[in-house]
């Protein structure tokens, strides 16, 4: 069957293509939502006030980082909404962790963070959308039961929207659509096979 999948060609077609799946994603019964850029070079505010100016056309929206430093950044550079911006642990403190008719961003939440990341999360009851998150990483020497935790707590996330060059391909997803998978050739990327949940390594190494 003939489709016209493509890759977007620069990164303002791919924020397109982002807002493309946002938009049905406050319609979904699910609260959590994860979009990934996983390539090199990328200004992630940029990306994290996109969100935001998508999502604030219509909603009350916060934007949560890990640590003060990253918040005082984004208050500088963002200054018109910098009553907006938070750490994950003082948004949990605050007042806002109950406004169940807002919409939550968080910037790059890191395994380390998981402390206080989970807790700002199962305590607001909005909807939660997390840039490039990284939930979980082999390195941390973590016990089984805490290990569990975490893989538990990522499987309560949806990915919304997913762009990653691989070796000579390239892996996107923008909802509601399903995954594609990509293969380059003499400098050009030509659609391969399309797949419901995210191709694990073995899949996409048997497709290309």
């Amino acid at each position: 069957m003939e489709t016209n999948y493509r890759l977007p060609k620069d990164l303002n077609e791919s924020l397109k293509n982002m807002e493309d799946a946002i938009s049905p994603s406050l319609l979904d019964s699910n609260k959590r939502f994860t979009i990934e850029f996983n390539f090199e070079g990328l200004k992630f505010n940029r990306i994290g006030i996109t969100i935001y100016k998508i999502l604030a056309k219509n909603n009350n929206v916060f934007i949560t980082f890990a640590d003060q430093g990253a918040v005082a950044l984004a208050q500088r550079d963002y200054p018109d909404i910098k009553d907006k911006i938070f750490t994950f642990k003082s948004f949990n403190e605050s007042n806002n962790i109950n406004n169940i008719d807002s919409v939550m961003i968080s910037i790059l939440p890191q395994p380390y963070d998981f402390d206080s990341f989970e807790p700002m999360s199962d305590n607001y009851q909005g909807k939660h959308y997390s840039l490039n998150p990284k939930f979980e990483d082999a390195n941390i020497g973590i016990g089984s039961v805490i290990r569990e935790r975490r893989k538990n707590f990522v499987k309560t996330w949806k990915n919304i929207y997913f762009l990653q060059p691989l070796n000579k391909a390239a892996l996107m997803h923008i909802y509601p659509n399903n995954w594609l998978l990509f293969k380059e050739e003499n400098k050009k990327y030509f659609f391969k096979k399309e797949f419901e949940i995210k191709p694990d390594n073995e899949s996409i190494f048997i497709n290309l």
